[in-house]
């Protein structure tokens, strides 16, 4: 009797370690019938590697809401993942170990529901017998985005099978569990669908007067909190998410660097005007500039077929690719500025390619893509056109076809800032 009871505590304890093992990490990635016994909720919960989006749930007050039969599929980063997370944003206690408590709960809550997507059971793998629809690349709307519309949308990407979320080099380790009510999908990242800092692309005018309003192009003007021109606080309206139309102060001199400031961030520099005009209708009253050339083509520099401002621009035909021009002005003192500002029309999309060292110059400089069909004003840094390796003055423009491809490109508004 006795080697009979020890037999069946054997078989019980066994039976327990089984079913303990069924709920954490060592559950097969693929899944299987015995994973069909929770909720998806119950899954989670239980999950050993799991631990910490657990305990989220519960600090962020989340737990009635997904603990119900509603359909869910969730998006969960591992422990491991999670930990990385909290020591990057700086929640880390006094020993140095990440430490979730120190989460406020409203950033928690965001961070939770981003992970959501409520109303659909979506996985990856295909798995006989099991209904369910199956995830495919493109954008999920999720509850976090119900409470806050300016998050952005989940991105996801299937290629091959593999799983990649929220623009994620990391493959999602390849485990997806089922329950009851959808799927969990585990994940090697943390979601973040806080938008990026703001970027500013273009102006509408790249030399306004005082008193006029232009528009800011750009991406993820979001909670916008300032636009500044220099130092200067200027008033804007946010007309989207691509456009701020501002209105230029009444004391603007000739030109300004102009920036964006988001909740998330600051943006690149933007420019207006310029402190050295190379090119406006002609050059400081001169229809042609100190010096010219050109090969592979030909160039108009009192073109009126299309001008961005006033009566004239440059016509650049080049007949072959990789054909280009130098304009060639007196010295001026590289110290002085920043910015090779220029506004360019090309006929179709093309690439350029601009340096202002006047010898080897191919060996100094910097190309851009131009967009067909419309005026494209370019404010390229000096750091871009290696001021470092220039010298202490300047005296040429060089422009050069890049894409390998001939056709007409206009030129206006030419200076320095």
């Amino acid at each position: 009797m006795k080697i009979l009871y020890k037999l069946k505590q054997i078989a019980l304890g066994a039976l327990l370690l089984a079913m303990a093992s069924s709920c954490d990490d060592t559950i097969e990635d693929v899944g299987g019938a015995q994973q069909n016994y929770n909720s998806v909720y119950g899954i989670i919960a239980v999950n050993t590697n799991l631990a910490t989006f657990t305990k989220a749930i519960d600090l962020a007050g989340l737990k009635s809401t997904f603990d119900t039969a509603d359909n869910f599929t969730f998006f969960i980063p591992t422990d491991a993942a999670f930990d990385a997370y909290l020591v990057k944003s700086g929640y880390v206690n006094s020993l140095g170990y990440p430490d979730i408590n120190l989460v406020p709960v409203d950033v928690l809550r965001e961070v939770v529901l981003s992970h959501v997507v409520k109303g659909v059971k979506k996985r990856v793998a295909h798995l006989d017998g099991i209904q369910a629809d199956y995830l495919t690349t493109g954008e999920l709307a999720t509850m976090a985005n119900a409470e806050d519309t300016d998050l952005y949308l989940l991105s996801v990407n299937v290629t091959n099978g593999v799983l990649k979320v929220n623009g994620s080099d990391k493959p999602a380790p390849g485990t997806d569990y089922y329950g009851t009510n959808g799927f969990v999908n585990v994940l090697d990242n943390v979601i973040s669908l806080d938008p990026p800092a703001p970027v500013i692309e273009g102006v509408s005018n790249a030399s306004p007067a005082p008193g006029e309003d232009i528009i800011i192009k750009g991406l993820n003007f979001v909670q916008v909190q300032t636009v500044k021109f220099d130092d200067k606080v200027v008033t804007f309206k946010v007309l989207s998410k691509t456009e701020i139309q501002v209105t230029v102060p009444a004391d603007y001199g000739s030109n300004a660097l102009v920036t964006v400031r988001t909740v998330y961030g600051v943006s690149n520099i933007a420019t207006l005007g310029v402190r050295y005009l190379l090119y406006g209708d002609n050059f400081s009253g001169v229809a042609s500039p100190v010096w010219n050339g050109g090969w592979g083509g030909t160039q108009d520099f009192q073109n009126t077929e299309r001008v961005n401002r006033g009566t004239y621009s440059i016509k650049r035909t080049n007949n072959e690719g990789w054909t280009g021009m130098s304009i060639g002005f007196n010295s001026i003192n590289v110290a002085d500025y920043g910015y090779l500002k220029i506004s360019v029309f090309p006929i179709k999309t093309t690439r350029l390619f601009f340096s202002i060292k006047s010898d080897l110059p191919w060996a100094t400089g910097f190309s851009v893509e131009v967009k067909a069909g419309e005026w494209n004003n370019l404010s390229i840094p000096f750091s871009d056109l290696k001021a470092d390796q220039i010298g202490e003055t300047i005296n040429s423009l060089n422009i050069q076809e890049y894409s390998g491809e001939p056709g007409i490109v206009y030129f206006d508004d030419i200076g320095f800032l």
